[in-house]
């Protein structure tokens, strides 16, 4: 006569075997987490070429999704060839338009990152050494402004003095001690080419393969969602499935419309401001450009982290250019936030005001810059999340109004 454990006990016993489990993976986190944090850098070393092939794929998504929609798909349609994806003659041509705009969009890519290092990013370098370089003339220069303008007032004119001299010492610190040596130049360049020969090996290696990832990614990206859509309802009730995959959606375009839209935001507003700077005149357009475009991509905090600091740079440059800065900055972020921005990204979190600022200022104590540009959709994602909860549970209750 054969045994066979009654259900409960079933049921206690795999209760104990996973509370045990859980208890050796605690005592492991706590007395030995060293050893842990070592195994998952090196699963993540490991992976690091399909996780910036991940990271790739997903900032490009919204190029390639846009060369689709905007412009293949039309311009087939207007040549009188249908890309409906059901008949066998249109899906082949749909796989066509994607090989095609993958094409282009890794083309983009490619030249912007050759942008990036060959021409802004050596204009940047010299811009900073040239600051640094005439630091003590440009601070004489604003001097003699104050001398001018304050010569009636003696009092205000030793505050600024004292001021001035405080500024201009921690800059110069800044910029001789901090700054400078992190600057790239041939010979550092060299050097540390002959040092890390293999790092750098790895560096390309990680890249090229990032490269293939994303590639195939954006190639197969509806394959990966009909996976993912087959294991949610393999694994979970329907009822559960549909509310996972409608979360997945959800966060996909939230994270693609918001970053997406916010890159794309932020390049206009820094061509605008590059052309604007080289209109007025400004010295150093380049470097402002770059600072006010980057910054920009933080939401609300961003034109006024990316303002203060040019404007304290053209300061001591030509106090009169950053008059003119101020002014022009004004204009372009009012021009931003009631006409460009709008446009681009409308409303896709679903946040109000107090929430997107209550986001940004949390997760960018957790997590510092990039908390504060990925903050909002994250936060969005969360804010979604409880808010079905709390509609699931009042359901429950047959409650329709409070």
């Amino acid at each position: 006569m054969k045994m066979r454990p009654e259900k409960n006990q079933v049921t206690w016993a795999i209760t104990i075997f996973v509370l045990a489990i859980a208890l050796m993976l605690a005592y492991y986190v706590i007395f030995d987490g060293r050893t842990l944090v070592r195994s998952i850098g090196g699963v993540i070393d490991s992976l690091s070429g399909i996780i910036i092939g991940v990271v790739i794929a997903f900032a490009l998504l919204p190029l390639l999704e846009g060369i689709e929609e905007k412009i293949l798909f039309p311009l087939y349609k207007l040549c009188g060839k249908e890309t409906s994806e059901y008949a066998r003659e249109d899906r082949s041509r749909r796989k066509q338009i994607r090989k095609i705009a993958i094409l282009l969009t890794m083309i983009i890519f490619i030249l912007i990152i050759y942008s990036l290092f060959r021409i802004i990013i050596p204009q940047l370098i010299d811009s900073i050494k040239e600051i640094a370089t005439n630091l003590p003339i440009y601070v004489n220069n604003v001097d003699e402004y104050s001398n001018l303008f304050l010569s009636n007032n003696p009092e205000l004119q030793r505050l600024i003095d004292s001021q001035l001299d405080a500024y201009y010492e921690n800059l110069s610190e800044f910029l001789s001690k901090k700054l400078l040596p992190m600057l790239p130049s041939m010979d550092t360049i060299f050097k540390f080419a002959s040092k890390s020969f293999f790092s750098i090996i790895g560096i390309v290696f990680d890249l090229i393969v990032g490269t293939i990832v994303a590639i195939y990614i954006l190639d197969s990206k509806e394959k990966f969602t009909t996976v993912g859509k087959k294991m949610a309802y393999s694994f979970f009730r329907e009822d559960f499935a549909n509310e996972l995959i409608s979360g997945f959606r959800f966060t996909k375009t939230t994270f693609e419309s918001f970053i997406g839209g916010k890159l794309i935001d932020s390049l206009i507003i820094g061509v605008i401001c590059y052309i604007g700077a080289l209109i007025l005149k400004i010295d150093y357009p380049v470097l402002i450009s770059v600072i006010v475009g980057v910054t920009n991509i933080i939401p609300f905090f961003g034109p006024y982290i990316g303002a203060i600091p040019c404007a304290l740079i053209l300061l001591i440059v030509n106090p009169m250019h950053s008059l003119w800065f101020l002014i022009f900055i004004m204009i372009l972020q009012q021009v931003d936030g009631n006409v460009i921005g709008p446009r681009i990204l409308g409303n896709t979190t679903g946040l109000s005001s107090f929430w997107i600022l209550f986001s940004i200022l949390f997760f960018g104590g957790i997590w510092g810059f990039i908390g504060m540009i990925i903050g909002v959709p994250v936060f969005a994602t969360i804010y979604d999340v409880l808010r079905k909860l709390i509609y699931r549970g009042l359901r429950k209750k047959n409650i329709t109004e409070i």
